[in-house]
């Protein structure tokens, strides 16, 4: 039987091998929160004072730790507004909109469509559009942030998350990582949004695949259950999470979020005794780029109930659409 943290463990002992050490950004977050000019300071430069600086550290890794800090700081304001800002019907539910250039031809506003849809087909439509409508509140959400940041410019005063805006915003065009690819503050977090909703919808999908012939509340409070368990895949590093999720067989090779869990995946694992989802630690191997010394885990992770949050989007539309019945018998004769 496998334990609950046997995952955690083993996860964490591949980075070790990999010769990574982990930056937690709980101690950062902080000192910023004691003291907001601990932003502007030269110790959040040198990977936040918490580990020896080596003198063949790459500049990545200093930036990864001061990027990942940032977007931690700023993503629970960002919690706040997905919660403010998620358009729900008279009736609680979720209100979607047809994704645009959707490869799936449904529609929302075609109940009869929707129902006779195969299970598949209708997951990826779902998974498309909470991935665009999200991707909308992230538009808005980024404008507020920057708008913020303008006023305080003008103004000649300061809050915090104008001041990380702007830290940001300078790490981002410096960086090696980030400004040759051209990524922002906006897309950095629309990715990151995508994976997360793509390893919920995984779990939620998992659940019957992995536990038959249950009802909708039941598989709901597997879900829930099984999230902590799920949770240790975002405290590592980008290129552990997708070494396991290509092993796993649940990333796609065009790398999208619109696609539904594979009935063969090994990522997902039913523990009987515990009555839980566990990840599969088999699966993990050590990996890191070359000269990489440190890992900071998913900015998500430290934003306290976001990666929640996401998970209760997908517990909502699995709950409205029947995802859960739908799924019944995917997985009939398959065995890892």
């Amino acid at each position: 039987m496998a334990r609950a943290n046997d995952f955690a463990l083993t996860y964490l002992a591949a980075h070790e091998a990999a010769g990574m050490t982990r930056v937690n950004l709980a101690p950062i977050l902080h000192r910023i929160a004691e003291d907001p000019n601990y932003l502007f300071g030269q110790e959040l430069q040198q990977l936040g004072g918490q580990c020896p600086v080596h003198g063949d550290t790459r500049k990545e890794d200093y930036e990864k730790v001061v990027i990942n800090t940032l977007l931690a700081l700023l993503y629970g304001d960002l919690r706040a507004h997905i919660t403010n800002r998620l358009p729900l019907g008279e009736d609680g539910h979720i209100i979607l909109a047809n994704p645009p250039d959707s490869p799936h031809g449904l529609d929302v506003a075609d109940p009869a469509g929707l129902d006779a849809a195969d299970p598949d087909r209708m997951v990826g439509f779902l998974r498309d559009a909470i991935c665009h409508l999200l991707d909308a509140i992230i538009n808005e959400w980024t404008i507020k942030v920057m708008v913020e940041e303008d006023r305080c410019r003008t103004e000649g005063t300061i809050t915090e998350l104008a001041a990380a805006c702007f830290v940001l915003s300078q790490a981002l065009q410096s960086s090696v990582l980030h400004s040759p690819s051209g990524y922002d503050m906006m897309s950095i977090t629309k990715t990151g949004s995508h994976t997360a909703l793509h390893v919920c919808w995984n779990l939620v999908e998992s659940a019957p695949l992995l536990r038959p012939d249950l009802d909708a509340a039941a598989y709901d409070d597997l879900a829930r259950r099984s999230l902590k368990q799920i949770l240790p895949l975002s405290m590592g590093s980008l290129g552990m999470l997708c070494q396991f999720m290509a092993a796993g067989r649940i990333e796609a090779d065009d790398h999208q979020a619109i696609h539904p869990l594979r009935a063969d995946q090994l990522a997902f694992v039913y523990d009987e005794e515990q009555d839980v989802i566990l990840l599969n630690a088999t699966l993990i191997e050590p990996t890191a780029m070359a000269g990489e010394r440190h890992y900071t885990g998913c900015p998500a992770f430290y934003a306290n109930g976001l990666i929640n949050l996401y998970m209760e989007i997908v517990l909502a539309l699995a709950a409205r659409y029947g995802i859960y019945q739908r799924l019944q018998g995917k997985g009939a004769g398959l065995t890892a």
